[in-house]
């Protein structure tokens, strides 16, 4: 496998059009990545993306998606990934698969956090917002559901490619297609056409479903200002929902839906984000940091802190 520095992943980044940067501290020649990446774009929007890695360094680095659907899993190993506010673990758990597909309106910031030894073998899909407005104009028919789901943004959808693509996926990361270039091309091309369809086709379904009723919306919306406020700190869900006016299961489901997560995940991610900002800017003691994300141990806080940013709270410190 190939052994990319941080200078030359990101020059790689670049000359696909893209920009890698890490945060501060990282030196140039610091060998961060070892493995391959495929782009293959085709039909002028569609881009299909395979990778075979293993993180070298913990850290996070940042990213510009644009706007379009991404859709993408894991054949194995471990991801840990941000689109705007919203936090994915992926795993090659073929038992119940964490996948990401979302439809951004506009350019969002991407983060990769990163964990020495980590491996992963990814396949990702793109469909340009271009070419998703091409495909809806030429279906009058069936353009009004994935029309509506396009309206959102970053918002993470409930998909899992079917057993045939997952078989293919992995025969392409371990390149059991055939030897000649022409033969791969076009089973490369393949796949993606096929994977798009599935995921046009899932988006489209989902569309079908019942909205959220008015009311729990705008329950979930109010939600969503009480947990980043801190105001929902110490209510249970239970209690939450009382006071919203709804029931707990109603309630968590509707955040489910409109956030990709649930209330509780949400809420750990959000005080330990704002641990993190107290290590960084006031620099706290990692005690301090471990109450004000909500953990009576600092051995807890800490072991959840790695799991969440790659590294320690003291080595942040």
């Amino acid at each position: 496998m190939q052994v990319f520095t941080c200078a030359e992943l990101m020059t790689a980044a670049n000359a696909l059009g893209g920009q890698v940067d890490f945060d501060a501290g990282m030196a140039d020649a610091t060998p961060v990545l070892a493995g391959w990446q495929q782009v293959h774009a085709l039909d002028d929007g569609v881009s299909l993306y395979l990778s075979r890695s293993r993180d070298m360094v913990g850290g996070c680095s940042h990213n510009r998606l644009a706007p379009g659907i991404t859709a993408g899993f894991l054949v194995d190993g471990e991801a840990d990934v941000a689109i705007g506010k919203h936090r994915l673990r992926l795993e090659g758990n073929h038992r119940r698969m964490p996948t990401m597909l979302v439809h951004l309106r506009e350019e969002d910031s991407f983060q990769r956090h990163w964990q020495a030894g980590r491996q992963e073998g990814k396949v990702s899909l793109h469909l340009s917002d271009d070419w998703l407005q091409r495909q809806l104009q030429a279906d009058s028919r069936g353009s009004a559901r994935l029309a509506r789901i396009c309206n959102g943004h970053a918002d993470n959808h409930a998909w899992r490619p079917p057993a045939p693509l997952l078989q293919r996926a992995t025969q392409l990361l371990e390149n059991k297609t055939g030897s000649l270039p022409l033969l791969r091309r076009l089973q490369q091309e393949s796949f993606a056409l096929e994977l798009a369809a599935d995921v046009l086709q899932t988006l489209a379904s989902e569309g079908s479903e019942k909205p959220l009723g008015a009311h729990l919306q705008r329950c979930v919306t109010r939600l969503q200002q009480w947990l980043q406020s801190g105001e929902a700190d110490t209510l249970s869900i239970v209690q939450m929902a009382r006071q919203l006016g709804t029931n707990a299961v109603d309630l968590q489901r509707g955040f489910q839906h409109c956030h990709g997560q649930s209330i509780a995940n949400y809420q750990r991610e959000l005080r330990l984000e704002r641990a993190r900002q107290a290590l960084l800017r006031q620099r706290v003691p990692v005690d301090v940091a471990a109450t004000i994300a909500g953990y009576a141990h600092t051995s807890s806080f800490s072991a959840a802190f790695k799991r969440q940013y790659g590294t320690s709270p003291s080595q942040l410190k």
